[in-house]
């Protein structure tokens, strides 16, 4: 049996391979198709190394504390990557304005919050006939709501987006422990920073800072892993919420998890867990605006088949120039890709969680819950309907925070 000590480095190196072919892998662009294989495979990796590596300890004070290096070095990184992200964001901002020329993700935000900061909430969901002579908003209140200070505050939209993947680096370099014992850290600290470079400053990646909405989103599926380690099933329970109001990407994770809940006899846990949803359900959306808003947002699902085909008539690269495995689809299949990734989406982490359960009377396995957040994620976006490239980097910051939490700190023995 391995060692933990070699499971970290199949760890590590799968979530480099990842890593490196949401990034500059896609620069092979003949290749793409290959890519697409390796990163799937890497990110089913991932999930499978997950459950050999105990969690880490869970007392308060962490073994870096009281390493002056550690503490000095992650605050200066983390300073330099403010500097580097104000910089390098003030460019591209400067250079592609909010503008639906160049993307309507943003305009469309920008217009639902300017009517719930105007107190219009009953009519953020109306048309928005400036836009393309009239567009219906799809977007899930927890993703345009968390761009509302900027509307009332008048600032540029895009800095919320800045903020958010400043949080999600900043948690993935703070739970790293830099020292000589532990060079996994640096490796991993490179990791990161060939994504962070990737994200911030390379022609064909800046679109998720400078026209996409896709940073919330990245918040709230980091927050969700955060919250798994934490243990908390409040904060388990308002994380998912926002994910699943934000992108339904966890949507198939949620019945899994409560299963898991179940099949460990952990019925307050499963009963504050399904309540807690159920409040941010109310108030986040039936509640401010209305029970048409929830009915219009769960019929969208069913317009994906169409706008697929839509693309793949004007802009066929989305599908051959990114990730994901609607290029082996094709046009005339967008109907077969749309049914499998409904089945695939909440089979898969079901029956995953099952196996683990029955496998770990055998032997123990662990961060189940985690693991299947990892699978969850992997399954929706490599069978994802329409692969926007930016959407793929939600994958990337879960595997980002998990792989830190699980390497950066000593394990439960």
């Amino acid at each position: 049996m391995f060692s933990k000590k070699h499971i970290v480095k199949w760890l590590l190196l799968a979530f480099a391979v990842e890593t490196l072919c949401a990034t500059y892998g896609l620069k092979i662009a003949s290749h793409t198709s290959v890519v697409s294989i390796i990163y799937f495979v890497a990110g089913i990796g991932i999930t499978m190394l997950i459950i050999l590596i105990p969690p880490p300890e869970n007392n308060p004070v962490q073994p870096f504390e009281s390493n002056k290096f550690n503490k000095y070095f992650k605050w200066l990184a983390f300073l330099v990557m403010i500097a580097m992200a104000y910089i390098v964001a003030s460019y591209w901002f400067d250079l592609i304005p909010i503008d639906i020329d160049f993307a309507d993700m943003l305009p469309v935000i920008k217009v639902m919050n300017e009517r719930f900061v105007a107190g219009e909430w009953r009519h953020v969901y109306d048309n928005i006939p400036e836009i393309w002579n009239g567009t219906n908003p799809v977007y899930l209140p927890a993703m345009w709501l968390a761009f509302s200070p900027a509307i009332l505050f008048h600032f540029d939209m895009r800095w919320i987006t800045v903020a958010c993947l400043l949080f999600a680096f900043g948690c993935f370099l703070f739970k790293l422990n830099f020292t000589k014992k532990n060079l996994s850290s640096f490796f991993m600290l490179a990791i990161g920073c060939i994504l962070f470079w990737w994200l911030f400053a390379e022609d064909d990646a800046h679109g998720l800072l400078s026209m996409s909405e896709e940073g919330v989103v990245i918040f709230y599926y980091s927050l969700i892993a955060l919250a798994l380690f934490s243990g908390n099933i409040m904060f388990i329970g308002i994380a998912t919420s926002l994910c699943i109001l934000s992108r339904y990407a966890l949507i198939g994770w949620v019945p899994a998890f409560i299963f898991y809940l179940l099949l460990n006899q952990k019925k307050k846990e499963t009963i504050i867990f399904v309540c807690t949803g159920i409040i941010c359900f109310l108030f986040l959306l039936v509640f401010p605006f209305g029970w048409n808003a929830f009915t219009r947002l769960v019929a969208l699902p069913d317009k994906y088949i169409d706008f697929a085909s839509i693309v793949w008539k004007d802009s066929r690269e989305v599908f051959w120039l990114s990730l994901g495995f609607a290029k082996f689809f094709g046009d005339g299949k967008t109907g077969v890709l749309h049914y499998l990734l409904i089945a695939l989406t909440f089979s898969v982490p079901l029956l995953f969680v099952g196996i683990c359960y029955y496998l770990n009377r055998k032997r123990k396995i662990y961060n189940i819950p985690v693991a299947a957040l990892k699978l969850s994620v992997v399954v929706f976006f490599n069978f994802i309907d329409v692969p926007y490239l930016y959407l793929f980097y939600t994958s990337s910051f879960v595997s980002l925070i998990i792989v830190a939490e699980l390497t950066g700190r000593p394990s439960r023995q």
